[in-house]
């Protein structure tokens, strides 16, 4: 690939002014003489940067996004035709470049000739797209070129425009998944993923390293060239605190001799579903060592080498992206949602304790968010009415007043959500907040109650979604509301007792 520099100086042509400066960057105020057009780069004006563009091999994201191009009219005079031609050619081969200019055809190979459909009025301003510079199969990384923007604007010449391309080295880039199948599969049931990738680096490497995780799934084959175990997932939004997940993982080493633009497929063997999942997925990275140093619970696999498998040149052409993931498996299952609440007994000025909350009955197990950060989009809003005759007086962590939404006590109605790190109730698991009420007068008692708003998640027995609070004293009853009718045969209560006095952590039930 032929590599040309961004030239320095001015020069003169045309008895107009044409001038770049280091990096490709133009004078502020370079227009041509009498053409009253001027293309430039809208990211940042003239500042040093706005005229580089990055050239990466993904299609799922776009580093110019930003770096938006402009015409501006900056004489007092409408321009009837334009004509600009965009000039890549030391770039062929190495990159593909979409521009944001219309009507553009083929002149020669790395040149473009656009015609103009409109131009800005005098002195007005038109914002178009960005130029979309994908790098090719081979191209190596850490190299540069250019694109050249000129042309004419009713005759006279339009400054020329230079934006510099930096070819960046990205290393593996995943650019297939294989193994999905069609509609949903059952829980426990063996799928077979897989992961293909082609190198977009600068040099030849002698070896790399693989690695995987299967989320709600676990790897049913061990390779002798593997180490295993169990990979915990940090929140995004604070990467100190871990998620109550730690999923089976593996990272393998490969002592391939690897050239820039090989291409790979991996077969890592069958994953079995999770019998309370609701969604299966391996993610999988060529080219990473560091979740290695993440994982718990190592041991050396067992078993035959799993290999890279060299993708042949006819294959079809992958569709390269940047996120790691395998295909998706749906898992046709449900998963039921039950209110739990609580009883307790004791005496006028007494101070008891319950946990509230609620229940996961599965069989398949539930998010309780599903935003793009911890806590946002809730899967179960909790609303906790507390027992008339009772009051509040240590309130648990994220749970606020309905009213005012503060953590206080004596408050009548709490909405509460888990902790960041509660991301997953797997069936049979509960996610509870313990209330410290002090009883205050045993004629007021009555029941207090759990209500939940399931909101995106499975919920296949709305009946079971609100539970009662009952505070009693010994020997008085706490009566009973319309709406826990039957909630008596759960909430048994014996002397001095507080049902569902569990660790603020949720079990197993």
């Amino acid at each position: 690939m032929k590599v040309t520099q961004v030239p320095r100086g001015a020069w003169a042509a045309a008895g107009l002014l044409a001038v770049v400066t280091t990096a490709g960057v133009p004078p502020e105020h370079a227009v041509a003489a009498g053409a009253g057009l001027e293309v430039a780069s809208g990211a940042g004006g003239g500042t040093v940067g706005s005229y580089t563009l990055e050239a990466v091999p993904y299609t799922d994201m776009d580093p110019n996004a930003v770096n938006h191009v402009t015409l501006t009219n900056t004489g007092k005079t409408k321009i009837t035709s334009y004509t600009l031609t965009v000039d890549y050619s030391s770039l062929v081969g190495a990159v593909d470049v979409t521009t944001p200019f219309s009507g553009c055809e083929k002149k020669t190979e790395g040149v473009l000739v656009c015609q103009g459909k409109e131009a800005p009025a005098p002195g007005r301003t038109t914002r178009l797209g960005h130029f979309r510079v994908r790098s090719l199969k081979g191209a190596r990384g850490g190299t540069t070129g250019e694109i050249r923007v000129s042309g004419r604007a009713d005759g006279a010449a339009i400054t020329e425009r230079v934006w510099k391309v930096d070819i960046k080295d990205e290393g593996f880039v995943q650019d297939r998944a294989t193994g999905a199948v069609k509609g949903e599969v059952k829980p426990g049931a063996e799928v077979r993923p897989g992961a293909g990738f082609t190198y977009f680096g600068a040099n030849t490497l002698k070896g790399t390293d693989f690695s995987m995780h299967a989320a709600h799934g676990s790897f049913k084959q061990e390779f002798g060239n593997c180490t295993y175990g169990k990979l915990p997932l940090p929140m995004d939004s604070d990467p100190g605190t871990l998620t109550d997940l730690a999923f089976p993982a593996a990272v393998c080493h490969f002592d391939d001799t690897i050239e820039v633009g090989d291409s790979f497929d991996v077969s890592p063997g069958p994953l079995r579903i999770d019998d309370d999942a609701l969604g299966t997925v391996l993610i999988s990275h060529l080219g990473d060592t560091d979740q290695l140093r993440r994982m718990t619970d190592v041991h050396p696999g067992k078993g035959p080498e799993l290999k890279l498998v060299p993708r042949p040149d006819s294959a079809p052409p992958g569709k390269p992206h940047s996120r790691g993931l395998g295909p998706a498996y749906k898992v046709d299952t449900t998963a039921d949602v039950e209110a739990v609440g609580a009883s307790a007994e004791g005496r006028p000025g007494d101070v008891v304790t319950v946990q509230v909350g609620y229940r996961d009955n599965g069989p398949g197990g539930m998010r309780t968010w599903t935003g793009t950060e911890p806590l946002e989009d809730p899967s179960v809003q909790t609303t906790i009415t507390i027992p008339p005759g009772t009051t509040v007086v240590k309130v648990p962590k994220r749970c606020w007043t309905e009213d005012d939404h503060e953590t206080r006590p004596g408050g009548r109605v709490y909405t509460c959500r888990g902790e960041n790190n509660e991301w997953w109730v797997g069936s049979g698991e509960r996610l509870v907040w313990p209330f410290e009420l002090r009883i205050d007068k045993a004629s007021a008692l009555k029941p207090g109650k759990v209500g939940l708003e399931v909101l995106r998640e499975s919920n296949s027995d709305t009946g079971n979604d609100t539970a009662a609070i009952v505070v009693k004293v010994p020997g008085k009853g706490a009566g009973a509301a319309p709406w826990i009718a039957g909630a008596a045969g759960v909430l048994a209560a014996g002397a001095g007792t507080v049902l569902f006095a569990t660790a603020r952590r949720r079990r197993r039930s």
